[in-house]
């Protein structure tokens, strides 16, 4: 502890010795300063009236600190004189004089001897090519002066720094001076550089002009420190006025645009548009009328820039978002630069230094709120590729990127996807707003229920955290961890449902529809995250059972989902290599037993599928778009296969069946009247067939399209009557032709009473339509009396021949032909 103590006083007595030593090193330099004065009178009077009473005038003026940096206020157009006295200089030590203003009116350097003469006015210049930035003369020891004494005026009132210092310190000074001013003018440069890239990427004017107001910046800087003669001949201290007066226009243009000003009220857009032209023609004023006192217009132009700005301001702070805040921030830093301006360039307020520091940090700042706003673009965009725009949730790709994160780390986990039908219905119900309203209301609640379950959190916002992801339109879906439980799936399947079971309401307007729910899991449905997803999507859309909340996915219902695929991408190719072909089933009149004609039936060898069934590829067909181009290879070989039946049975009638998307087909009655002309066959003598389910999808159009069918000449048929649910009042306003008996009700026809209830039935009512009823599927002689019995006038079926390929059916009518025909005979010829 003694050691310590004795420590501590060692370092204080020190201290105090150190502190002994500052005080009288400062007590000596006052010293010094007091015994070498230097003073500032404002005189107008001549060098040789002054000399005589410089002592008597030293009385009234300033005195300064000698070697240190001292601040005069000058006024306008005023004489002032700084006068040292020389004779208290140290030996052996060159000084120099120095003013901080290089575009003085007048300055003239002078040394008088004892007598008060002039020894030499001629000016001296330690670093004489640099007396344009800051202007200063060398007092030489040796050379035997008592005064020295410098002369000058300036046209405004400003803030000078001017002082007395050794040679070698003021050549350190002057050159870090010139490092600084080159900096500075680095700094500008850089900000027209950015600018200009900005100009040629975007192509917007607006960063041209801004690039032409760093530009303007530039030159008044380069003149209010007197360095514009080194670079651009031509301007002089005058030329600043109207150079700043068009940098005042082409910011307010650049804030215009910057700012959106065009997006408010138009009374204000017309007095900022306003403001602009005034500000250009105060330019142009300033630039071609130099006698013009211009340090009042541009007073009076900052003013008028300033009160616009600050209304601006008040307006931008009532708004709200990221936006906003940078476009706050540039006003103020503009602001601060016109600002700047304003005080230095119209009263003379501030330093030199003070000025050119704000003017290069202001424009820094510029060119960082531009990098600022371009940086926020690319997070929105980025944001915007990886989020829904209407509920923003994560979308597909950013739920993707996680499941490939959990897939690199062999992570167990499963994929639920929901699609609540009702959104779709809203949207069409409600409007999309207000169907967005209502659905991410819901998801906000199954949001928060996600919080407590085994679900993985795909996002922390600041307002709240998201398990959802938004997959596409209408398909959402979550990232539940873990190994494969069904109780948990069931467990989310139960709350997604509990949900959306009370549907969506609006005005008193209520909508309920299902939810389809589909799972997959990691690793068992696939190796990839892009695999687990898709396997989702498929269980979400396979048909669910009888009481199934959810489906997983099913390999065997994915390789019947790739077949009907492949069959789409084979059927195309089937189309335009004439792959198919047409086979045709005879219809005989059950009262002579004569063939009336038939109906022509599409088959489909496939190279590798093998025979390829109708009920198949029919609906496959729908579904891909190539339903139309397959009805038109029909309806045209079909009618050029009828016009050669008609040469063997001139009242042939040959049924074609076509769907509901065909007969809303433009071109379809085009293409029937265009081969029914070229092969010459009697448009009477085709039918249409018509299933009973089409008739009932888009029933408005179904009618107007019939009507331009019988405008033709071609009959129409109902197919499969009986297993749909028209009414009678309906199928009467069609007016069909002929009715057909599905073949479901004659195959069991002898030994079943509903289904002879329902072909009776079917006779009564196409007799009271005034239709001919074709019944399908007649095998047996049983069913071919009853329905004689009921008055079906035709019928097709094995009983009399199975469907025969096209050469075959001609011969099976040519033997037909030289038969006495009868029931029993046609039916032999099945054999």
């Amino acid at each position: 502890m003694h050691f310590i103590g004795k420590l501590i006083h060692q370092v204080i007595k020190n201290l105090l010795v150190l502190l002994g030593c500052v005080l009288l090193h400062s007590a000596s330099i006052n010293a010094a300063s007091n015994n070498l004065p230097v003073w500032v009178l404002d005189s107008e009077q001549p060098l040789a009236k002054l000399s005589q009473t410089l002592e008597v005038s030293l009385q009234n003026a300033e005195p300064l600190n000698a070697l240190e940096n001292n601040t005069v206020r000058l006024a306008a157009q005023t004489s002032y004189w700084l006068i040292i006295d020389l004779q208290q200089l140290p030996e052996n030590k060159n000084y120099v004089v120095y003013l901080s203003e290089p575009n003085l009116t007048w300055a003239k350097f002078y040394l008088l001897d004892e007598n008060y003469q002039s020894t030499n006015d001629q000016r001296l210049a330690s670093l004489e090519s640099l007396s344009n930035v800051r202007p200063h003369w060398l007092i030489e020891h040796s050379q035997g002066a008592r005064w020295a004494l410098v002369n000058f005026v300036h046209k405004r009132s400003l803030t000078l720094e001017l002082g007395v210092e050794t040679a070698k310190s003021f050549e350190v000074d002057l050159h870090q001076t010139i490092l600084s001013y080159g900096a500075i003018l680095g700094g500008l440069i850089l900000c027209m550089f950015v600018c200009g890239v900005y100009f040629f990427v975007s192509q917007r004017t607006k960063y041209l002009v801004l690039n032409a107001y760093f530009i303007l910046v530039t030159i008044g800087f380069l003149i209010d420190n007197g360095l514009i003669n080194y670079l651009i001949g031509g301007f002089n201290w005058e030329s600043k006025w109207p150079v700043n007066e068009f940098a005042l226009c082409f910011v307010s243009y650049f804030l215009y645009h910057f700012l959106a000003i065009h997006t408010y009220t138009a009374k204000f857009k017309k007095a900022w548009q306003a403001m602009m032209l005034c500000l250009f023609s105060a330019a142009l004023l300033s630039s071609l009328l130099p006698h013009f006192n211009r340090q009042w217009l541009f007073i009076v132009s900052c003013l008028g820039f300033l009160c616009f700005a600050s209304v601006i301001f008040y307006s931008l702070i009532k708004r709200k978002g990221n936006r906003t805040h940078l476009r706050i921030f540039m006003l103020l830093i503009i602001v601060i630069q016109a600002l700047s301006l304003f005080l230095w360039n119209g009263f003379g307020i501030g330093y030199h230094g003070i000025h050119n520091t704000i003017l290069l940090l202001t424009s820094l700042a510029i060119c960082s709120v531009l990098l600022l706003k371009d940086r926020q673009q690319i997070s929105a965009f980025s944001y915007s590729m990886l989020h829904d725009a209407d509920t923003k949730l994560p979308n597909k790709q950013f739920l993707l990127a996680q499941m490939m994160k959990k897939v690199s780390q062999k992570q167990h986990f499963s994929v639920l996807l929901f699609k609540p039908h009702v959104l779709s219905n809203a949207r069409s119900t409600f409007g999309f707003e207000q169907a967005n309203i209502c659905i991410n209301e819901k998801l906000s609640i199954l949001n928060i229920q996600m919080q407590t379950m085994n679900t993985l959190k795909l996002e922390v916002q600041a307002t709240r955290s998201t398990w959802l992801a938004h997959i596409d339109d209408s398909t959402f879906g979550c990232l539940i961890l873990g190994e494969l439980e069904l109780s948990h799936i069931e467990q989310f399947a139960c709350m997604i449902h509990g949900v959306f079971e009370e549907g969506l309401t609006h005005e008193e307007i209520n909508l309920v529809d299902r939810v389809d729910i589909g799972v997959a899991y990691y690793p068992m449905h696939g190796n990839t995250a892009k695999q687990i997803l898709q396997c989702a999507i498929q269980a979400m859309t396979e048909k669910r059972l009888q009481g199934e909340r959810w489906r997983m996915f099913d390999s065997e219902s994915a390789r019947l989902s790739e077949q009907r695929l492949s069959i789409a991408a084979a059927l195309k190719i089937a189309i335009d290599e004439n792959q198919l072909s047409l086979h045709f089933q005879p219809q005989i009149c059950l009262k002579t037993g004569k063939v009336v004609g038939c109906e022509a039936l599409l088959r489909w060898t496939h190279p590798i599928f093998g025979i390829v069934s109708p009920e198949i590829f029919i609906p496959i067909a729908e579904s891909a778009g190539v339903i139309n181009q397959l009805t038109e290879w029909v309806v045209e070989k079909g009618v050029e296969w009828q016009a050669k039946f008609c040469k063997l049975i001139p009242d042939h009638v040959i049924s074609i069946n076509i769907s509901a998307k065909d007969l809303l087909n433009k071109n379809l009655p085009v293409l029937l009247i265009t081969i029914l002309n070229e092969q010459n066959v009697a448009a009477e003598s085709v039918m249409l067939e018509l299933t009973e389910s089409a008739t009932l999808e888009e029933s408005k159009k179904i009618k107007a399209m019939l009507d331009d069918y019988r405008l033709i000449g071609l009959k129409l048929a109902i197919d499969d009557f009986g297993t749909g649910y028209s009414s009678l009042a309906y199928l009467s306003q069609l007016g069909f032709d002929e009715v057909k008996i599905d073949k479901q009700f004659v195959l069991n026809l002898p030994f079943s009473v509903n289904d002879q209830s329902i072909c009776k039935a079917t006779c009564d009512i196409a007799t009271t339509l005034g239709a001919h009823v074709v019944a399908e599927g007649i095998e047996d002689e049983q069913s071919l009396a009853m329905l004689q019995s009921y008055g079906c006038q035709f019928g097709q079926g094995y009983y009399f021949s199975k469907p025969l390929a096209a050469d075959d059916y001609l011969d099976w009518i040519s033997k037909v032909q030289k038969l006495d025909l009868n029931l029993d005979a046609t039916a032999n010829l099945a054999d």
